[in-house]
């Protein structure tokens, strides 16, 4: 079937939508190439939205331009894995103790909501949805920040956060009801008021995270799907 021709924002979300949970999935596997007019084909829709999303895919480092034409799936060392949890702890850190006079009570009963969703997804399991709440609840302290650079970092390595856990949990789920005790523990932080509770539950957060992600790559480097060849 020919692509349609429709290149509006809706078919650009479409394309963006597939191609990042095609990567982050592992369908698309690293320093894959991926193939414009297959991918349209595939959506049926036109060849330009999807060349949009793949440029928006490369902002958030998912994907990298060939010295050809075309994309390919970046790939990351396990110095780069361990590197970026690193900056982790250090933005969310500070977005944590940047959002902290900012809160409100409809701020927190959003908070609260969020995570009573994450746990109703945790029991059932479905560990995918679960961590993609789990970074809504995240991205709900960032968005109180009032710091535009920093939401605009932290959003670009979202997608990175969230694959990288799927990765570990769906091994190991036990590390899914650590996640849910650390962001609860989080949560508390913020409603006491108390910065430093607020800085050491974040970075024991983080921090159980990396620690997660160093004995799987140390365990099983061959099933983590961003390891670099």
């Amino acid at each position: 079937m020919d692509p349609k021709r429709d290149d509006s924002s809706s078919t650009q979300d479409k394309a963006y939508g597939y191609l990042k949970d095609a990567i982050v999935n592992g369908a698309y596997k690293p320093n894959q190439r991926l193939k414009v007019l297959q991918i349209a084909e595939r959506l049926e829709i036109s060849r330009t939205p999807v060349k949009e999303a793949l440029g928006r895919l490369a902002q958030e480092g998912l994907v990298t331009r060939d010295l050809g034409s075309g994309y390919v799936v970046q790939g990351l060392s396990v110095r780069e894995i361990l590197d970026l949890y690193r900056v982790r702890e250090v933005l969310e850190v500070e977005a944590a103790r940047e959002a902290l006079p900012n809160l409100n009570d409809q701020v927190v009963q959003e908070m609260h909501e969020t995570l009573a969703q994450a746990d109703k997804l945790l029991a059932q399991p479905h560990f995918n949805e679960f961590l993609r709440v789990n970074r809504k609840f995240h991205n709900i302290i960032v968005a109180q920040t009032q710091n535009k650079v920093l939401q605009q970092i932290l959003s670009g390595l979202d997608a990175r956060f969230w694959s990288i856990g799927t990765v570990v949990v769906s091994r190991h789920p036990q590390r899914a009801k650590d996640i849910r005790q650390e962001n609860r523990a989080i949560l508390d932080a913020l409603i006491a008021g108390d910065v430093r509770r607020v800085e050491k539950a974040v970075r024991a957060h983080v921090r159980g995270a990396a620690n997660h992600v160093r004995l799987f790559i140390e365990r099983e480097p061959h099933r983590f799907y961003i390891a670099a060849a």
